[in-house]
């Protein structure tokens, strides 16, 4: 869920740039498949991967950093 409004408001915010002429995405360096007619499909994965490799590099660490179960002699 909280990916989601993180998305929605970043899209969004890249959407007006965009569409503003503050940036652009060179077309020789993407695939070529747009959302929105102006948003490539890079963009996208990119604010949905990287949070959620976040979190999942985080609960990774919290898990490794616990104390083991098995007692040691």
């Amino acid at each position: 869920m909280t990916d989601a409004v993180i998305l929605a408001i970043y899209l969004a915010w890249d959407f007006w740039a965009v569409a503003k002429g503050s940036w652009f995405f060179d077309k020789e360096q993407t695939l070529g498949i747009y959302i929105f007619s102006r948003l490539p499909i890079e963009e996208i994965l990119f604010f949905i991967l990287v949070p959620l490799m976040v979190v999942l590099t985080y609960l990774a660490l919290i898990k490794l950093s616990k104390p083991s179960s098995k007692a040691k002699n």
